[in-house]
């Protein structure tokens, strides 16, 4: 019996024993590194934008075991900072923001640095504007009308930004060319496009929704691009005005233009065997007045027939399409 008794008295005081040593070094104070990611939110409601959105950092923290445990159960995830909204850039200090979160504080650790220490951030008011959607199909011509659904998408502009923008914006819904190519002509084909910002606002983190629309359209025919090294001027104007001005054109060609067409076209072109001209039409009074300058209004491709067919051209220069005049009146024989 006393054999016994002595068994279940050592018996306890190990289990009394663990139980201490178990206590005691959950509560021995201990230094660990934490890696984790900080992701910076505007408040809940709120239409602000903060930037980046994100950033790796690594904690040391002060602890017993156990709150360091617990702390790396919480950051196994990230951890989330809510961001004032108002316009402009914020420096935060990473360590005080992490010290007061609760599920950080409640643990009984201590951050005791923060590598990097602290971080700027963008924060942007944003703005919800209503874009129309306008199709950009390139390298083909279509018949009829090409349908958008849905025709407009929501924009969040930072209202700094939209101050700057006209009333009305629009978008360009893209499908890219090595898709077009695939495509035969005189079917309907539907296709999904992406969303194409206008060069404006390129970089100015605006979001899209939804970024992604639907277009129904026939081809018509597959068209092509080439470039000419230079194209000539010619003047359009009626014969009574020829017969009482002469007009000069101190230029005559438009250097490095590139011509848009149906791909039979492009290459009759590209061959010789058809001429593109650059076309200034002159009216009545355009004679009258003596203009010194006028835009050119048209690109004729001309068959050899002698029917023109207008082709789209971009000069390497815009600024080359307003072509330089000289008119002169024609002295007329005395009666």
């Amino acid at each position: 019996m006393k054999r016994k008794d002595n068994t279940l008295a050592i018996l306890f005081v190990t289990v009394l024993a663990v139980l201490i040593w178990l206590w005691s070094a959950a509560r021995t104070e201990d230094e660990r590194n934490i890696y984790t990611t900080l992701h910076f939110r505007a408040p809940e409601g709120s239409s602000s934008t903060v930037t980046p959105q994100s950033k790796p950092i690594k904690l040391t923290l002060k602890g017993p075991r156990s709150s360091l445990d617990a702390v790396d159960e919480a950051c196994r995830n990230g951890i989330s900072l809510s961001i004032a909204t108002e316009d402009g850039e914020i420096t935060i200090d990473i360590a005080t923001r992490i010290n007061a979160i609760d599920a950080i504080r409640s643990t009984g650790a201590d951050v005791i640095s923060v590598d990097p220490s602290s971080i700027t951030l963008k924060v942007q008011n944003m703005v919800i504007v209503v874009a129309v959607v306008e199709p950009l199909l390139p390298s083909v011509t279509v018949s009829g009308d090409v349908t958008v659904d849905p025709a407009t998408v929501n924009l969040r502009i930072p209202k700094q930004v939209r101050s700057q923008l006209p009333e009305a914006v629009t978008v360009n819904a893209v499908v890219s060319e090595s898709v077009l190519e695939q495509l035969q002509p005189r079917f309907v084909h539907i296709l999904d496009a992406s969303i194409q910002l206008p060069e404006l606002l390129d970089g100015q983190g605006v979001l899209i929704e939804p970024n992604r629309v639907s277009l129904s359209f026939k081809i018509q025919s597959k068209t092509d691009k080439t470039t000419l090294p230079q194209i000539r001027v010619l003047i359009a104007g009626s014969a009574e005005d020829y017969a009482e001005y002469s007009v000069t054109l101190p230029v005559k060609i438009i250097t490095n233009v590139t011509i848009e067409a149906d791909k039979d076209l492009i290459s009759k072109i590209t061959s010789g065997d058809i001429t593109v001209f650059a076309i200034v039409r002159l009216a009545s009074r355009d004679m009258e007045q003596r203009i010194e300058s006028k835009r050119v209004t048209s690109f004729m491709a001309m068959l050899e027939d002698g029917t023109g067919v207008q082709v789209k051209a971009t000069p390497e220069d815009v600024a080359s399409l307003e072509i330089a005049l000289q008119i002169e009146p024609i002295a007329q024989p005395s009666p």
